[in-house]
């Protein structure tokens, strides 16, 4: 079987019906170096987003289900946007924080600290009592286990995790309730009557978004749908911290808010937006918005129809549920890093050389938004969309070990059929296009990356 049939019969098993007749993968079937099958996980995810488009615009226009392209260099180039883009010429900043990354400890195993938001990096140097200096930070971790140290900096909701092959992680409480999950979960909330949809061009046009979301998961799910056509509404607080090269590369398409929903009048605008939204993301800690009554079941009260979706870090059930989580930790925790490690000579774990778990998460809600929205017009309904970056993992990790480590990475010129620019308040920024086509119209953003909180907590006007 070719690599693109692969795709094409992956992605049907994924959205849950035979695709082969419009679905179009072009392309090398290996772009990015890994031991996994990155490449086709990338080009999968990219592709069942491009279909659930497919599905809300059939259900639009009452015609069959049209035709989608997707090229595995381009799906590549998205899954490293951030790496990709480009500010009045030069590299954005790194997203990482200095004394983010890997240490050894006493017991000559890893564990790795995610610090790219100041209070966790604080947090951390208060624990182990050093300067901000990652020699410092080193010679004290290197007198601790692994596991100690793991345990405590997250029972201080701190962002860590030690360094565990993947047989280990399978033994792992936390992998067997994810193991337990679908890798998307679309739950229908409640049984209010169907919301059909005027015919239009472009799948989302004139649906309104809430993307309560940061770093990259989420804002790449709101980001897919903004180019989809939709009003997008990008919800943040002054208080919470930012990365600001994430901010810009997933803001395209996007208006930027503040609303501190801790703030009884902010809190009553956001309600008033949700009464008249059609999705709202959002990627808090399992639980978290529902004790400010924001969880799926209160959105839906307030909003008849409503499509929420929600991304965790290790998933709705498990020890580790509750627990702050990004990509990297997660493939730490699972495996990858010291699979990535094998058979090198230098011992220090090596990463995917993407942030695929949280790409992929992100394409995989946006296509269960789709889903839900297409369902939603047909059948009615509120939905409930589920996804994690563990199970996303579990999903990649479930492809097998594919050793393409030789594969160079994408170069400049590799990246130029991909890329566009846009003067915005940042500079001219020279990015990554989103990738796939519906209907032979390629999705596009119409606006700009906002700087944080320059928009009025309001709709845009319907047209």
């Amino acid at each position: 079987m070719g690599r693109a049939t692969e795709i094409v019969d992956r992605v049907g098993s994924l959205v849950g019906e035979d695709v082969t007749d419009r679905l179009t993968v072009t392309g090398p079937a290996d772009v990015l170096p890994s031991v996994y099958e990155v490449t086709t996980f990338a080009a999968t995810t990219v592709a069942a987003a491009a279909v659930g488009a497919g599905r809300l615009l059939s259900a639009r226009t009452g015609e069959g289900p049209p035709p989608v392209v997707v090229d595995t260099r381009h799906a590549a180039a998205a899954f490293g946007s951030e790496r990709h883009l480009r500010l009045d010429g030069r590299p954005a900043a790194s997203v990482w924080e200095p004394i983010s990354g890997y240490y050894q400890t006493s017991d000559d195993r890893w564990i790795q600290l995610h610090c790219n938001f100041s209070h966790h990096r604080d947090g951390v140097l208060d624990l182990l009592g050093v300067p901000n200096e990652r020699d410092a930070v080193a010679r004290v971790i290197r007198r601790i286990d692994a596991a100690s140290l793991e345990t405590e900096l997250q029972a201080m909701g701190l962002c860590a995790t030690m360094a565990r092959t993947e047989a280990e992680w399978s033994c792992h409480p936390q992998a067997k309730a994810t193991a337990t999950q679908p890798v998307l979960a679309v739950e229908r909330l409640d049984d209010s009557a169907p919301q059909p949809l005027a015919p239009t061009e472009t799948p989302a046009a004139g649906l309104r978004v809430l993307d309560l979301t940061r770093v990259i998961a989420g804002p790449v799910a709101g980001r897919t749908l903004a180019a989809h056509g939709a009003d997008v509404l990008r919800v943040g607080a002054a208080h919470l911290p930012e990365v600001q090269t994430l901010l810009v590369d997933t803001g395209f398409g996007k208006r930027n808010t503040f609303l501190n929903l801790r703030v009884a009048a902010d809190a009553r605008r956001l309600r008033e937006l949700i009464a008249s939204a059609d999705v709202l993301i959002q990627a808090y800690r399992p639980r978290a918005l529902d004790r400010l009554g924001f969880g799926p079941a209160a959105v839906a009260r307030l909003r008849p129809g409503i499509v929420y979706a929600t991304i965790s870090a290790y998933g709705h059930t498990g020890p580790w549920s509750g627990l702050r989580g990004f990509d990297s930790l997660v493939q730490t925790a699972s495996g990858m890093v010291l699979a990535g490690a094998a058979g090198r000579d230098e011992p220090d774990p090596v990463p995917l050389p993407v942030q695929a778990l949280d790409h992929g998460a992100g394409y995989l809600t946006a296509y269960g938004i789709l889903d839900a929205l297409a369902r939603r017009a047909r059948e009615g309904g509120s939905w409930h969309v589920r996804v994690s970056l563990a199970r996303t993992g579990r999903m990649l990790t479930d492809l097998g070990h594919h050793d393409t480590r030789a594969v160079p990475p994408l170069a400049a010129a590799d990246l130029e059929p991909y890329q566009d620019t846009y003067m915005s308040e940042f500079g001219e920024l020279t990015y990554i296009r989103p990738p796939g086509t519906v209907a032979g119209v390629a999705p596009r953003w119409t606006r700009p990356p906002a700087r944080l909180g320059t928009s009025a907590p309001t709709w845009s006007l319907r047209h």
